[in-house]
């Protein structure tokens, strides 16, 4: 045995000696004889398990695994234990675990191994298969400790792939939620303005609106006054004509009367037509106050609707900013955990 002082510690706890060793290599002669039919019958009971024989035709063939195990079985007689064969093994343990062969099945082919061998051995030697038989058992024992410490290996590198994954997807996750809680910051900060910007809007343009219905109203009483000047007016046209009448009838003595007259009947039609004018002038501005006022309400109507839509984003952007954090917060504990 030349191996390191752990591997010799380990071999001396299982009870490995140099007589097992030399026992096995003096059955070389009878461990030949029983290879084939160990290996076949090891071989039929492994493909009639479905799972197995999906795993081998998957990554190898039987006529090949078969060869390798008559390699195995008759090294079990080679009478020596150095490096190169925990190599080996460990070798031969990752090739079973990067495939998916699971523990139970790769350990559970020992006992029925053994079992082949032993039902043989009896046959070919029965006068010392007792001893070839403990002695095989121990190489066995020995082999199973290699393979799983080549799982335990193994699955331990792929746990580290997996952690180290997972770590960097956990870097890139925390780094675009804080992208996020500060596009969210940026976003809500904007929202909140344009709600702000529109609710003063709508409010100037409620006071606006106020202002053109005020002056609507003032328009209106001009209006109605200038009736009322319309209607004084035809009186003095009136009383006009009246006096002219009357001057006409006085003869000489009403010609001054006369005159008078005809300055008030003037005066009376020149204030009508200026009435008349006034009046059309205020129909025109009265209808274009309309239009302002119409356009002053669907502004005050859209600027409310903008800041409804506004405080609506805000609601949208502070639920998103919860998520992130709540998020975040995830993150951290994965972090320390």
């Amino acid at each position: 045995m030349r191996v390191s002082d752990s591997r010799f510690k380990q071999l001396n706890y299982i009870g490995i000696s140099e007589d097992d060793l030399a026992l096995l290599k003096s059955k070389q002669v009878q461990f030949a004889e029983i290879t084939d039919q160990v290996v076949d019958e090891l071989y039929e009971r492994i493909t009639g398990e479905p799972e197995l024989l999906e795993l081998i035709n998957a990554n190898s063939t039987i006529e090949r695994l078969k060869e390798t195990q008559r390699w195995y079985f008759r090294s079990m007689t080679d009478g020596e234990l150095d490096d190169a064969f925990f190599d080996k093994r460990l070798y031969i343990g990752k090739v079973h675990s990067r495939i998916g062969l699971t523990t139970n099945w790769y350990l559970g082919t020992y006992i029925l191994y053994l079992d082949l061998a032993t039902r043989h051995l009896k046959r070919v030697d029965p006068d010392d298969w007792v001893r070839s038989v403990h002695a095989l058992s121990k190489m066995f024992n020995l082999d199973s400790q290699i393979v799983l410490e080549a799982y335990e290996e193994d699955e331990k590198a792929k746990i580290e792939k997996l952690v180290e994954s997972r770590q960097n997807m956990l870097a890139k996750v925390s780094s675009v939620v804080q992208e996020l809680s500060s596009m969210m910051v940026q976003l809500n900060a904007s929202s909140n303005l344009v709600a702000s910007n529109a609710s003063h809007t709508a409010s100037v343009q409620e006071n606006s609106n106020e202002k053109v219905r005020e002056l609507a109203g003032s328009i209106d009483e001009i209006g109605q006054l200038g009736t009322a000047m319309r209607e004084i007016s035809d009186q003095t046209h009136l009383i006009g004509l009246n006096a002219a009448l009357e001057a006409a009838r006085a003869g000489e003595a009403g010609l001054g009367f006369e005159v008078v007259a005809n300055e008030i009947r003037k005066l009376a039609t020149s204030s009508k037509q200026s009435l008349l004018t006034i009046q059309g002038k205020l129909k025109e501005i009265r209808s274009a106050l309309d239009e302002v006022k119409h356009g002053s309400e669907e502004t005050v109507k859209f600027s409310r609707e903008q800041a409804a839509s506004s405080q609506e984003l805000s609601s949208f952007v502070n639920m998103i900013d919860t998520v992130a954090a709540d998020l975040n917060g995830l993150l951290e504990e994965e972090v320390v955990h």
